[in-house]
């Protein structure tokens, strides 16, 4: 896959490929999150989180927890990619510190805030309009029980996921950088010590009483010890395929695991969730091995070039998906692996087909508009 667009020996630039690889790896994993948030097939009840169903369609639910867990690695890589750029700029990198916090106030809250809010809006009025339908339940909040609590944490996210449950991620990240003071100071003073700590607290799934999950402070850091050591980012192609591979058969042998496994005993499914947590580091460099390397490729600069629609996308393919799949579950008749398979490339595709219709049509309308809702990102 990596080898025909690097024949030459040389090996790449990561210098001058890393704004192109950055804005690649934005688009790619994000697309990656939507085939994850497509979650279980239909007709089966059991989470793609558990792995291949040894009871059920064992082809179709073996490619869904595959993809699943591999792209388990995409919040980390981002939220790296986050760290990185934001402690750029050599030792004035501390005094920019209270701009750049204003500035992610402008492209993670006000989104957060916006896209929560038109979310709960669409529950509220289908649960009033078709209650009974599958689509009125895909929220996690329901509005003829929810308090005032639930709405504000539906909006704001405070000690749970907000309604768009997809925005856990930009929530934790701005969490993230108002902690940026106190990870500048750690950077600066014990570099080493901070990641050793912070590398314990995740791997124990310790959420210090304000994430809800330490993912994103975790590789965040990484991603600023990385920028503060000036490591070298560049990953050979040959590099990068040992990687894939390695990653890919480790996925597959947990995507394979229920069946030798119990996996109705809590024993067994708290030390799975250790295993597949410390997956992802290795996850993160083959994921940005192959993104450095395909976004060197022409069909991988053109990608690139949707840079800009990345944000837009994570906001909008949720509860969209979900929609999607429950209009396809009903004009296209169920026949076995090849159906379900054939339904989960549908919604995925479609999904991104809709949403990036949607993103052209509303830069073309209001360019501002858009830049709002895209965390101040523009289309090429």
């Amino acid at each position: 896959m990596l080898s025909a667009p690097h024949a030459r020996a040389r090996p790449l630039d990561a210098a001058a490929s890393l704004p192109r690889a950055i804005e690649f790896a934005r688009v790619a994993l994000v697309i990656g999150l939507v085939f994850l948030h497509y979650f279980n097939l239909p007709g089966d009840h059991r989470p793609p989180f558990q792995g291949i169903d040894p009871d059920g369609p064992r082809i179709a639910t073996f490619v869904n927890g595959f993809l699943t867990f591999f792209f388990f690695s995409a919040v980390p890589l981002l939220s790296a990619v986050s760290g990185w750029l934001f402690f750029g700029g050599g030792d004035g990198a501390g005094q920019a510190i209270g701009r750049k916090m204003r500035g992610r106030a402008r492209s993670l809250l006000l989104p957060l805030l916006l896209w929560n809010l038109a979310t709960l809006a669409l529950a509220i009025l289908v649960q009033r309009l078709a209650p009974t339908i599958g689509f009125a339940q895909q929220f996690n909040l329901q509005s003829a029980t929810a308090g005032a609590w639930d709405y504000a944490n539906a909006v704001l996210g405070i000690t749970d996921v907000p309604i768009a449950f997809q925005f856990w991620f930009v929530r934790d990240l701005f969490v993230t950088v108002l902690c940026a003071p106190i990870l500048w100071l750690v950077l600066r003073h014990a570099p080493v010590a901070g990641a050793v700590v912070l590398a314990a607290v995740w791997a124990a799934g310790f959420t210090l009483g304000l994430f809800i999950r330490t993912d994103v402070l975790f590789f965040f850091y990484l991603g600023a010890l990385a920028r503060r050591r000036d490591w070298d980012l560049n990953i050979t192609a040959g590099a990068t395929l040992s990687l894939l591979l390695a990653y890919s058969a480790l996925v597959a042998l947990r995507t394979l695991a229920p069946l030798v496994l119990d996996m109705a005993d809590p024993g067994t499914l708290a030390w799975l969730d250790v295993v597949t947590r410390l997956m992802r580091p290795l996850g993160v460099a083959a994921c940005w091995g192959a993104c450095l390397h395909l976004a060197a490729t022409s069909r991988g600069g053109a990608l690139a070039r949707w840079g800009g629609f990345a944000f837009f996308l994570h906001a909008a393919h949720y509860p969209a998906i979900a929609l999607v799949k429950e209009i396809l579950s009903r004009v296209m008749p169920a026949s076995g692996e090849g159906w379900l398979l054939a339904h989960y490339g549908a919604s995925v595709a479609i999904t991104i087909a809709i949403t990036a219709a949607a993103a052209v049509v509303l830069f073309r309308l209001s360019p501002a508009l858009y830049g709002v809702l895209a965390g101040g990102r523009r289309l090429a």
